[in-house]
């Protein structure tokens, strides 16, 4: 039953100092070219700036689009009254006219 135990406590060491090892001899990497250098550091930034970007866009964009159809209602709303009127005024009109 000791062994057993021992054998247990001894193996995640060893399995730890096996990890360290092969991580040790994995530091002498190639030497990476300035191209791919600059993306690795500034692919990040560069994608949050472009998406924050497009995001103001939309935004602008939605907000000129929702204050056109407001400009758009108005007028619309205008003209229809203005007509209503006109129409009201020669329906009174042609009553007068009928009526002698």
């Amino acid at each position: 039953m000791q062994s057993l135990a021992r054998s247990l406590r001894i193996r995640p060491i060893k399995f730890l100092q096996v990890l360290q090892k092969r991580s040790n001899s994995n530091s002498t990497q190639p030497s990476v070219s300035p191209h791919v250098g600059f993306y690795k550091t500034f692919s990040r930034p560069i994608a949050k700036v472009l998406l924050m970007a497009t995001f103001t866009y939309q935004v602008a964009y939605w907000g000129w689009v929702k204050l056109e159809k407001e400009e758009e209602r108005a007028a619309k709303t205008e003209e229809i009254s203005g007509l209503e009127g006109e129409l009201q005024g020669l329906v009174e009109g042609k009553k007068t006219q009928s009526k002698p």
